[in-house]
């Protein structure tokens, strides 16, 4: 902190003379005006009397522009208060030409320029410059001002975008938890009283997941790796549970591990497949799982083998509650930028394709620029 003070204690003289830059630029423009209209009445008058007949002038409206600024951003012309407003610039406006003519005034005298009628003409002229540089400020204060209201305005309208978007997509989330603990306790259950060995190993892997989840409830995106571990997990429940009838394949395809993907993206998309493809059949069916790199993008897909499932039923309109909340977790978080079809397969079976943007995984508490 002490250093930021420092240095912009250094960057002052050259904020100073940059500011008086911007207000030479008029008075160089008063000089050659004073140069043309001499010219032309056949005078040659000296420059350097020019110049500073002209640019005195200029750097004390620089020194009087601030005081413009804070009337107008503490009297902003604008409708409800124009009849407090509009008489108080009159009157500021008034007082500050008053003391620019006075200048005015002041450096003809100084330099012993000859006519009244000639001062006359520079003191009218003085004052309708004035009127123009005043009105001019406060134009430029309330165009600046009206910039900053519109861009604070687009950030507090993002945050609460985020703010919304983020409280969405948890309570998305917290709605696969207790579907998922229901699902899987169901199951369990149903080994309680027949086999206790099963049952046992069944709540050691839920503890398991529950774990995982518990340890990242707060986290939108996880590494893929971590993703294929809790969908393991779940899958040992399942195969606990239906033994043989549940054949498991996957194919990930290698360096893809420490992408980002939504949590709990994977197993609603598995959990479907077991429970609708291959445990209502007797012989039970094959769950394959393939993840890939399609050009930038990740593509994930969960199929199976069973009988497939009928045109309603591959109506998003028709989906259950765990499609349903991956279809709208992954259009909160990545809009259109994001796929999410279920398909019959072309030999049977059903095929659930999400394919996301390949980024890789940056913790939620780390800056990501430290990433790169």
């Amino acid at each position: 902190m002490d250093g930021i003070k420092k240095a912009a204690r250094r960057g002052w003289p050259l904020v100073v003379l940059a500011y008086l830059g911007v207000w030479t630029i008029p008075g160089l423009i008063s000089v050659s005006q004073f140069m043309l209209s001499y010219s032309l009445q056949g005078d040659d008058p000296p420059l350097g009397l020019v110049l500073r007949l002209s640019l005195p002038g200029w750097y004390v409206w620089a020194a009087l522009a601030p005081v413009v600024y804070l009337a107008a951003r503490r009297f902003p012309i604008e409708a409800g208060s124009l009849w407090r407003s509009v008489p108080l610039h009159l009157l500021l406006n008034a007082v500050l030409a008053a003391v620019w003519v006075a200048v005015i005034i002041t450096l003809r005298v100084v330099f012993e320029l000859p006519g009244q009628r000639a001062a006359r003409i520079v003191m009218v002229s003085a004052i309708g410059s004035s009127l123009l540089t005043y009105w001019t400020l406060v134009l430029i204060t309330h165009a600046v001002q009206y910039r900053k209201d519109v861009e604070a305005r687009a950030r507090r309208e993002a945050e609460l975008s985020a703010q919304l978007s983020q409280a969405r997509l948890a309570a998305l989330k917290s709605q696969l938890h207790p579907h998922f603990l229901f699902n899987t306790l169901n199951a369990i259950s149903a080994f309680v009283r027949n086999d206790a060995e099963k049952a046992e190993a069944m709540l050691a892997d839920l503890g398991d997941l529950l774990r995982r989840v518990l340890e990242g409830t707060d986290e939108q995106i996880v590494p893929l790796s971590s993703e294929i571990d809790f969908v393991n997990g779940y899958l040992a429940i399942q195969q606990t549970r239906l033994e043989t009838r549940l054949l498991v394949s996957r194919s990930v395809e290698d360096g893809l591990g420490g992408y980002g993907v939504p949590s709990m993206l994977l197993q609603p998309l598995v959990e479907n497949a077991v429970e609708h493809g291959i445990a209502q059949r007797r012989a039970g069916g094959r769950l394959s799982i393939n993840i890939s790199r399609s050009g930038e993008r990740l593509r994930m897909e969960v199929s199976d083998d069973g009988p497939g499932v009928s045109e309603a039923e591959l109506d998003p309109a028709g989906w259950r509650v765990g499609l349903q909340n991956t279809k709208a977790r992954l259009e909160q978080l990545f809009g259109d930028d994001q796929e999410f079809t279920i398909q019959n397969g072309p030999d049977g079976g059903v095929s659930a394709v999400v394919i996301i943007p390949l980024e890789m995984y940056v913790p939620a508490d780390s800056d990501p620029e430290e990433s790169h």
